[in-house]
């Protein structure tokens, strides 16, 4: 009787550490998360003096990190008019700013802001193509990392 306890406790002891340290584990994390973005687009004009809208869906199969979206003006769009005067781009691109938003180790996130980097686009800026990258990585122990870019078009 002692004899079958004792195998009855190992064996439940076995169990027990192999779900406490993870022993049903599907490995490291290799998947890099993903993004699905509705707005902003490359085909709407974003307007000076209004403002910029993010609105996507970010997953990843173990948990987000966070998103690191920077902005870069590149030029003149072809065959759109030039504003005297106005010969600067916006701010954020100017100024290397980055906009940053955390995930809290959540598979997924809709995420629905109506500003990106908390400033409208300015009346006086360089109108032109902008390009937006979209830097995510999600929690493993060494971060898997998805980058995208979107070129949008700031005029008007």
């Amino acid at each position: 009787m002692k004899k079958n306890l004792t195998k009855i406790l190992a064996l439940g002891m076995v169990v027990f550490s192999l779900v406490a340290c993870g022993g049903g584990s599907d490995g490291p994390d290799t998947e890099a998360p993903t993004i699905s973005i509705s707005k902003p687009n490359s085909t709407d004009l974003y307007k000076r003096g209004s403002d910029l809208p993010l609105i996507a869906t970010f997953k990843d199969n173990r948990g987000l990190d966070k998103c690191v979206i920077t902005i870069e003006y590149q030029g003149v769009t072809p065959k759109q008019a030039i504003l005297k005067g106005i010969d600067t781009p916006w701010a954020p691109a100017e100024n290397n700013e980055k906009h940053e938003i955390n995930f809290n180790a959540e598979k997924t996130s809709d995420v629905n802001e109506t500003q990106l980097f908390n400033v409208p686009i300015e009346n006086s800026c360089s109108s032109g193509t902008y390009t937006l990258t979209f830097t995510i990585t999600d929690t493993a122990e060494e971060p898997n990392t998805t980058v995208e870019t979107l070129d949008i078009q700031i005029g008007g």
